[in-house]
């Protein structure tokens, strides 16, 4: 569920976070479970959470609807190691690690008891350690990470590839192109003669009636032709 928080999906925030607490869990795993049912993101989760303490903070109104203690939901101050310390941490972990014992029970003793703060030991020293594990994978990867020959080949062989697949793309767009052009003037022309054919079929017709009005006109002719004949024929018979 996205979007606007309801009343229901904040009491079990909180509460999964205090269920959190008290199996001297980590936060985030509250987080990333609650995500994980309502279909949110982690980052998201954990942001909202710490907006909605101050916000309760300021409404004790909703904050006794929702029935929440805030006591359980106290924004940690963390205090920073400082080098020194750090590494002191470390050895002490360590130490403890070799006498069998886990990571959790140790920063448990180291922290004579305090949840909080074996959280913050251990988040500390995992967090240290995965630094280093990286350290070590990428100098690994810098001193091993050499180009062979098969590589260079391999490289070779996968440009050629590229530049005839780039030529045979091209080609196959000038093709189209050109089919596309020729389609083009292939209409234009028929367009044209269409044209021409109307214009013909009127030259046609004018030339139709101009042929039946020229054998009118030689009709009218010989008729007048005729009678002015017979007109001089009587003339002369009269005489």
């Amino acid at each position: 569920m996205k979007g606007i928080w309801q009343d229901a999906e904040v009491k079990s925030l909180f509460l999964e976070v205090e269920e959190c607490k008290s199996a001297g869990k980590a936060i985030r795993d509250a987080f990333t479970s609650h995500a994980q049912k309502f279909g949110r993101k982690p980052n998201s989760v954990r942001n909202y959470y710490y907006h909605e303490i101050d916000r309760l903070e300021e409404d004790k109104q909703r904050l006794s609807r929702l029935k929440i203690d805030l006591k359980e939901h106290q924004k940690s101050q963390f205090a920073f190691f400082t080098e020194e310390e750090k590494n002191r941490m470390i050895d002490k972990i360590k130490q403890k690690l070799e006498e069998g014992y886990s990571v959790r029970k140790a920063c448990l003793m180291l922290s004579g008891g305090d949840v909080k703060e074996m959280l913050r030991l251990q988040n500390k020293f995992r967090a240290s350690e995965s630094e280093k594990k990286s350290n070590v994978l990428k100098f690994k990867a810098k001193t091993t990470n050499k180009i062979t020959d098969g590589d260079i080949n391999s490289i070779f062989l996968g440009l050629v590839k590229l530049i005839k697949k780039n030529a045979l793309d091209s080609a196959r767009a000038q093709v189209e192109n050109e089919k596309l052009e020729s389609a083009s003037a292939i209409r234009k022309l028929l367009a044209e003669m269409g044209q021409k054919e109307r214009e013909l079929k009127f030259l046609r017709d004018d030339y139709s009636s101009l042929k039946k009005e020229n054998a009118l006109l030689k009709k009218k002719l010989l008729m007048a032709t005729c009678f002015k004949a017979r007109a001089i024929s009587e003339k002369e018979r009269e005489a």
